[in-house]
């Protein structure tokens, strides 16, 4: 890399956040600093470049789009099987707008007969000015429990849901808590910038068990709750009957929900299969 790109992107960096880039800019100059940073990307990227959501976010001239560059991988891991197919989405915090534009685009994969439907919270009423066709904004605060139980009766069960909120663990954790249920059983759940779980500024600290990293721990346990023995404390719920996997990832956790009609260990799930030694 020529030492004249590094510099010009030295000048983009953001003070608090130092491995992440400043995206939106106005000025011509910026806008050229901001194809050096492309075009840079893009090179160190390879691999992700052949990704088509990867490419919109580097290639997007619209409202701006916020997202850390490693997440892209992870979309595509566990969004692509969605693309081209009727879909209700949930992305919670708006900002500029260009991230619910992506989404819609992305799914509908030039599918012109896909039912793509993308709903989003934010706090900010400006928001609002975002809504086009097949996206619908709510303006209310994602810790207001009331406010969610409106939302979910307004908006059909959701295939998927991105946490991309406040990052605040009572905003997580009540965002979670009131919108799980309304993922369909085969959806997906994710909350991401979860790294603030580490920070007590935001209500987190390392082991902090008010934080939603140390949260989405115990969920682990609940997954696995049916092989708890009878001395535990540990018993079968909800979450244990509707989910099928959780993912974490760096800054990022992931639940996939699948209906679980029997335990696993039952004698039905268990199979020898092959020659066995005497």
């Amino acid at each position: 890399m020529k030492k004249g790109k590094k510099s010009e992107i030295k000048k983009l960096r953001v003070k608090k956040h130092k491995n992440l880039l400043l995206v939106k800019s106005d000025s011509e100059e910026d806008k050229k600093k901001l194809e050096i940073i492309r075009d840079i990307l893009i090179n160190k990227d390879e691999d992700q470049s052949k990704y088509d959501l990867h490419n919109y976010f580097l290639n997007n001239k619209g409202e701006a789009i916020f997202k850390h560059l490693p997440f892209f991988d992870i979309y595509e891991r566990h969004f692509s099987k969605y693309r081209g197919k009727d879909i209700n989405m949930m992305e919670i915090g708006v900002g500029s707008g260009g991230a619910v534009k992506m989404w819609r685009e992305y799914f509908r994969n030039n599918n012109p007969e896909a039912n793509i439907n993308i709903y989003a919270i934010d706090r900010n009423p400006k928001c609002k000015q975002f809504e086009q066709d097949n996206i619908k904004i709510f303006i209310g605060s994602q810790d207001d429990r009331e406010f969610l139980k409106e939302v979910k009766s307004q908006i059909p069960k959701l295939d998927i849901l991105i946490d991309d909120g406040g990052h605040r663990m009572n905003q997580q954790i009540t965002t979670f808590e009131e919108m799980y249920e309304h993922v369909k059983d085969d959806g997906i759940y994710l909350c991401e910038d979860v790294y603030t779980s580490y920070w007590p500024n935001f209500g987190g600290g390392y082991k902090n068990p008010n934080s939603y990293i140390e949260y989405t721990k115990n969920l682990i346990d609940s997954l696995n709750a049916y092989w708890a023995t009878e001395e535990d404390d540990l018993y079968p719920n909800a979450f244990t009957d509707s989910t099928y996997s959780i993912h974490y990832y760096d800054g990022i956790v992931i639940i996939e929900k699948r209906k679980r009609d029997t335990r696993y260990n039952d004698i039905c799930q268990q199979a020898i299969i092959g020659k066995t030694k005497e």
